[in-house]
């Protein structure tokens, strides 16, 4: 009983942080995604044209929309250059999406099941001194091939696509995007950019999250 209620209010923690941020628009995008994919294990990736918004919530949101349509769902700190996701799920940063790409280490090893249950994190891990070598396109794919054995939905929340290669390299991994704008933040131009580079990559995008106020 006790388990029971520090979930609910763990969740409910989640839920709530970030006001702003629309939790039916979450549902809708999440059953959506869904029914595209049916019986298949969807590589999902948040990101954004800049730093503005707050994708690490929307993609905790989503994950757990996911998990509430009966998923196991893996949510991945991709963003290893300000990482946030351990923050939230109250985890060490010690290890993860870094150590699992970079040594191509079990992702069960880089994983954790948080208090609500099939929601699993993976933390973005320790930051190398050449970030570059992450990103290499051959150990990208190996991680999100290990990934989609595993878990019924796989969502990374990646760097913002404008800044810097990483996002595009993920892409290209990935079944789909969902792009985050934000309010009198994200500029009109930036968000064309964003899209150009994604089609470029052939990724979907799946969805759009505006973050208002």
């Amino acid at each position: 009983m006790f388990k029971k209620k520090k979930i609910k209010k763990y969740t409910k923690m989640v839920q709530q942080s970030g006001q702003s941020i629309c939790s039916e628009q979450i549902r809708m995008i999440s059953t959506y995604i869904e029914h595209l994919y049916d019986s298949e294990s969807p590589l999902l990736m948040v990101t954004s044209p800049s730093e503005e918004g707050q994708k690490s919530i929307i993609s905790s949101k989503l994950a757990i929309a996911f998990v509430e349509q009966g998923k196991k769902v893996l949510l991945v700190d991709a963003n290893i250059r300000s990482p946030s996701l351990h923050h939230w799920f109250q985890m060490k940063n010690e290890n993860g999406f870094t150590n699992a790409v970079r040594y191509a280490e079990s992702i069960h090893l880089n994983s954790k099941e948080t208090l609500i249950p099939n929601l699993f994190v993976m933390p973005a891990g320790p930051v190398p001194s050449n970030p570059s070598e992450i990103w290499v396109a051959s150990k990208i794919k190996d991680m999100a091939s290990c990934c989609r054995t595993e878990y019924d939905v796989v969502i990374f929340e990646a760097p913002p696509i404008l800044s810097a290669s990483d996002s595009q390299v993920l892409a290209s991994y990935c079944d789909g995007t969902i792009l985050v704008l934000k309010e009198n933040k994200t500029k009109k131009d930036d968000a064309f950019k964003a899209k150009m580079k994604l089609e470029r990559k052939n990724s979907k995008i799946l969805g759009v999250i505006y973050q208002t106020g």
